[in-house]
């Protein structure tokens, strides 16, 4: 992968230390070098390390630590919004972050607490 920011290379070793297996962190790093390229090639057909089929069974089927992800990821962002705050009072700032691998039914028993239920739809929320 490219030389990256420090604050986005912190983030992205952080996230690839989550995942469980060399495996799984061998193609989030694949899938990461699609996203950060920015070259407009971001889909999986053009990956030249990871097929298409297993990137989508990396999104869709594995198990990794997707609370710990949402957590770590929502304190990245609202750091990064914070630093570039100008005077005055402190911005309220709300980061909500959609995962499609998450099963889309059931009480989500594994994120008690961050995932909550507002007029039928599910949301995450931040408790801090």
């Amino acid at each position: 992968m490219k030389k990256l920011a420090s604050g986005v290379e912190t983030l992205v070793t952080t996230l690839l230390a989550l995942m469980p297996t060399l495996y799984q962190r061998q193609t989030l790093e694949a899938l990461f070098g699609l996203l950060l390229t920015a070259t407009g090639r971001d889909l999986p057909d053009h990956c030249q390390t990871r097929s298409p089929a297993a990137i989508s069974r990396f999104l869709n089927g594995y198990k990794w630590p997707t609370k710990k992800l949402i957590r770590i990821v929502r304190v990245w962002i609202i750091g990064q919004l914070l630093s570039y705050r100008g005077k005055g009072r402190k911005p309220h700032l709300r980061v909500i972050i959609d995962l499609t691998t998450l099963e889309k039914t059931g009480k989500f028993e594994a994120l008690e607490g961050v995932v909550r239920v507002f007029n039928g739809k599910r949301a995450f929320v931040n408790e801090d």
